[in-house]
């Protein structure tokens, strides 16, 4: 089931069925011959998952001296603060540049939301027996209903002959470090005699920290996938979808820092630091070749702020 913000109204499964047929008809079909990564999108027909519970509230945060953003995606749970519906969206279809999201009013795009979404016990123990794709892509398709219900978003998915970057290595090799084995810890003796366990695997994803004068992304046992994945998000790409042809396969850990710089405006001459491009290349032994190539994209036909109870 799903709720309105500031309450806990559940919309029944009835309604919700509806919903997926009016909503989003747009995005129930995935288009077989884009070149590259498909979006997250239903399948014709299918019927979107939905969290059991959720609440939405615009963000408290003074969006004049902070714009960190925050997404947490657990086993059961969604999370968010601080997040603009635009980049909502974008995790929703699970789309890797912001050129693949197209329409809608940028005011309302850019207002920020933090979001509280679970999944009912029973949808959990049904999750449990999946796959983990599957389970990933059973999340996306509950933040999509998420969004047609509470921002009535209504979308189609089209391909589009885009400016892409290819990732590829350098002709001295990778510097990328592949993630070491991870040992279990053995736990500490619990002097209530409480049985213990060891401790779990670290959390893998790849972290991204900007500034005017500094941008940091640090990956933990991660795929080149995310990587080129982070690196579409990024200003300095002009929103062009990176594709990943490294050839590389495994998971790594890396630092990755340079000067924030847009690639569309000189260089700064007090710059300390390198480019993102330099610092990919002297940093990960990799670099980005452009390229053109068909890319999906979201295109937004309705959103509108979230209705009141």
């Amino acid at each position: 089931m799903l709720t309105s913000p500031h309450s806990t109204r559940p919309v029944r499964s009835t309604q919700w069925k509806r919903l997926t047929a009016h909503a989003i008809a747009g995005a129930a079909v995935l288009l077989p011959f884009a070149l590259h990564a498909q979006l997250i999108a239903p399948n014709k027909g299918e019927t979107l998952p939905a969290f059991e519970v959720a609440t939405i509230k615009p963000s408290s945060r003074d969006l004049g001296r902070s714009f960190h953003t925050h997404i947490w995606r657990n086993d059961n749970s969604y999370r968010t603060e601080n997040t603009t519906l635009r980049d909502l969206i974008h995790d929703a279809f699970d789309a890797h540049s912001t050129a693949q999201l197209t329409g809608g009013p940028d005011n309302l795009l850019d207002s920020r939301w933090d979001i509280n979404a679970r999944i009912g016990d029973d949808e959990y123990a049904q999750l449990e027996k999946l796959s983990q794709d599957d389970r990933n892509r059973a999340m996306h398709l509950m933040l999509q209903a998420l969004l047609a219900d509470r921002f009535a978003l209504k979308v189609e998915i089209a391909t589009r002959e885009l400016p892409v970057f290819n990732l590829v290595l350098e002709k001295g090799g990778s510097r990328l470090q592949p993630t070491p084995p991870q040992t279990p810890t053995p736990p500490a003796p619990d002097p209530q005699g409480t049985p213990a366990t060891a401790s779990t695997q670290p959390n893998s994803g790849v972290s991204t920290n900007t500034s005017r004068n500094r941008g940091t992304m640090t990956s933990t046992d991660a795929p080149l996938s995310t990587l080129a994945a982070t690196l579409g998000r990024q200003p300095e790409l002009d929103g062009r979808m990176v594709i990943d042809k490294t050839g590389l396969a495994g998971k790594y850990d890396w630092t990755l820092q340079w000067q924030p710089q847009h690639l569309d405006t000189a260089p700064d001459p007090d710059a300390t630091g390198p480019s993102l491009f330099t610092a990919l290349s002297e940093q990960l032994g990799l670099k980005l070749e452009p390229s053109r190539g068909s890319v999906e994209v979201v295109v937004i036909d309705a959103v509108s702020d979230p209705t009141p109870n």
